[in-house]
């Protein structure tokens, strides 16, 4: 019965900012890592105390609401335990799966390397771009804004899923076997289209939706073709 014992929480976030101002932190191990050591939890733990809260994600961390008088030092000390700290705002914010815990790490070095070019670049709505390292895709990449799926130093590139609601629907297959040498490229200018032709405040399923027959997009595609060797659309 424990799993239904309270079903109403009294510490969300927005009832702790009533008397109180607190900030939210998303916290994980890391963009591949998912695993969190005792320690972490223990710090975890401390920096929330009595006063704040904790709660689980879909979105692969743990959202702490802490109080704001004190985030600056509190982000140091989960820094200091090895935890990540993901930004908040309208950025491309980059996740991934966890490789099979480590045992496919194929795709590893070029996912740190585009978390390095292109994460919290700023665009008219949070954008977010999932890579998963095999053809499995068990971390639903296609299920985000820009969904990569890793194949023989390539990726499958989706496009446009609509997250979640009564019409929520995967991504669109965009282009097949992207080089893991122009992928980053691809993905650049996929996010200057949006930067460029983008409402404001407008997520990206609904830019890609209303503009996807558009004259950017045909002009990308042959381009695509014999800039990145892409097989097909």
């Amino acid at each position: 019965m424990n799993a239904f014992r309270s079903n109403t929480p009294d510490r969300t976030f927005e009832k702790l900012n009533t008397n109180g101002n607190f900030t939210r932190l998303a916290v994980s191990p890391g963009i591949i890592n998912k695993h969190y050591t005792p320690a972490q939890f223990q710090k975890i733990a401390e920096v929330v105390g009595d006063s704040g809260a904790i709660k689980y994600s879909a979105s692969y961390s743990i959202l702490l609401s802490v109080p704001t008088i004190n985030v600056n030092e509190i982000i140091n000390e989960l820094q200091e335990a090895g935890l990540y700290i993901a930004k908040q705002g309208p950025i491309v914010a980059i996740k991934a799966c966890d490789f099979c815990d480590g045992d496919k790490m194929e795709a590893a070095e070029i996912t740190e390397h585009l978390y390095e070019a292109l994460h919290e670049e700023t665009v008219p709505s949070r954008l977010r771009l999932n890579i998963n390292g095999c053809a499995s895709a068990c971390y639903n990449a296609v299920y985000d804004d820009i969904g990569l799926v890793y194949q023989k130093d390539s990726f499958d590139v989706y496009l446009g899923a609509v997250p979640m609601g009564a019409n929520a629907k995967a991504g669109t297959l965009f282009a097949k076997r992207v080089s893991v040498q122009k992928i980053e490229s691809f993905l650049q200018q996929i996010i200057r289209h949006y930067q460029k032709h983008a409402r404001p405040n407008e997520p990206f399923h609904k830019f890609y939706r209303r503009t996807n027959s558009a004259e950017f997009w045909q002009a990308l595609k042959p381009s695509l073709i014999s800039a990145f060797g892409v097989v097909s659309f």
